[in-house]
């Protein structure tokens, strides 16, 4: 294994990347239920700590906390979002899903008359918020699938939040970092639950699916 240069702190006293761990250490030493993570590059670190690439079993514990390996936690639901818009409006609709079956949804209309010149965007991002806060209030973690690109690379920085809108879509995200993790789907693709919650949305703003 590479050398350690970066250190990403999820739980602990003080969140976000060192480049050293002695600071790390500072941050998670007699912090309970810390999670913690060693990188080789600044991507990487960038990338866990902002949910976008799961930690598969085999990197779990690779670093340890008082001598006990540290554990993220694994991914209680699967959730696809999305937006839509018309006519001015815009809507989100998203879904929880567990074992291959839908556990619980949501659809809704934006509120925002300012954001709605994002169009359906201002919904994909209301969506992917609106799953988030259900997970907090869940305490679980999730797997969010999202057919636009933006969704995942304004938080990891790949894309620059240009706005005021995506700006603070990043905000918020990167607050709840520990409670998601990134996948892209394709739009349109046959995908059944992108397709789902494509109809969630556009049914919000009363546009027929059949």
């Amino acid at each position: 294994m590479g050398k350690k240069n970066y250190y990403v702190v999820k739980e602990g006293s003080k969140v976000g990347i060192f480049n050293n761990w002695s600071e790390c250490q500072a941050s998670v030493k007699g912090y309970k239920g810390a999670v913690f993570k060693g990188f080789e590059t600044k991507v990487e670190a960038l990338e866990w700590l902002n949910g976008g690439v799961s930690v598969s079993n085999d990197l779990r514990g690779s670093i340890e906390v008082n001598g006990q390996p540290d554990f993220v936690g694994a991914i209680d639901y699967e959730v696809y979002t999305d937006g839509s818009y018309c006519k001015g409006r815009y809507s989100y609709g998203y879904a929880f899903i567990k074992d291959g079956e839908v556990v619980f949804e949501s659809n809704g209309v934006g509120e925002d008359l300012e954001a709605a010149s994002m169009r359906n965007v201002a919904g994909e991002l209301a969506a992917v918020q609106h799953a988030v806060e259900k997970a907090k209030t869940l305490n679980v973690r999730i797997r969010i699938y999202h057919d636009y690109s933006g969704i995942s690379h304004w938080v990891t920085g790949d894309w620059q939040a240009k706005n005021k809108f995506t700006q603070a879509y990043v905000e918020f995200m990167r607050a709840h970092h520990g409670l998601y993790e990134f996948k892209k789907v394709a739009g349109h693709s046959g995908d059944r639950f992108n397709d789902y919650v494509d109809r969630l949305a556009k049914e919000a703003l009363g546009i027929s699916t059949k």
